[in-house]
């Protein structure tokens, strides 16, 4: 199985998840995200597999992209490894077509 097909199928059960949430909670003003969460993460986990990089989870919703940046999945924050100043990007497409790819060249 593909990284993509894997990333899919997780998904695919994460959706399942959230409706279900969505389910227990209709009635409720305030709850937690988790779910909700979750899922954004594995959204942009795919999208940074489309981008064809070299990355590695680095953490909780964190990776470590080219072993150099480390993006936080749900935010869409990122920093230098062993800098301490966090950037925000606008999208993980952006952030690897601007920095990543441009420091390697």
């Amino acid at each position: 199985m593909t990284d993509l097909e894997r990333i899919d199928k997780k998904i695919e059960e994460q959706k399942a998840r959230v409706k279900l949430a969505e389910a227990r909670v209709e009635h409720k003003d305030h709850y937690g995200k988790a779910e909700w969460d979750e899922l954004s993460r594995l959204k942009t986990e795919r999208e940074l597999i489309l981008t064809e990089v070299k990355w590695d989870h680095h953490g909780a919703g964190l990776v470590l992209i080219e072993d150099k940046f480390i993006y936080a999945l749900k935010s869409g924050k990122w920093k230098v490894k062993g800098k301490p100043a966090w950037y925000r990007s606008k999208s993980i497409e952006h952030f690897v077509s601007n920095y990543v790819r441009k420091t390697n060249d």
